[in-house]
């Protein structure tokens, strides 16, 4: 049921791009919380696409009065991590 609800039906919809749909994707886990490892995957996602690093940490800074401080700076650290990673490669 997890590979059918997360990788099925929603990376086979029509009407966002996949960048879009990555950028709302690494939204919704930074506002989770406490999900840096998925977080880490998502962000390393968006660079592959094309949302560099200076996209998403201005998607991170849009969503501050949302999410908070404490949550925002864990996603620039990830933000940070995921490029150092995509970059090295």
């Amino acid at each position: 049921m997890l590979v059918d609800n997360c990788f099925g039906d929603y990376y086979t919809r029509k009407g966002l791009s996949d960048n879009d749909r990555e950028m709302i994707t690494f939204c919704y886990i930074t506002a989770q919380g406490g999900c840096e490892p998925q977080l880490l995957a998502h962000a390393q996602a968006n660079i592959k696409l094309g949302n560099g690093k200076a996209f998403l940490l201005k998607v991170i800074q849009q969503n501050v009065p949302f999410i908070g401080y404490p949550r925002s700076l864990h996603a620039v650290r990830i933000v940070n991590e995921a490029d150092k990673a995509v970059n090295n490669q």
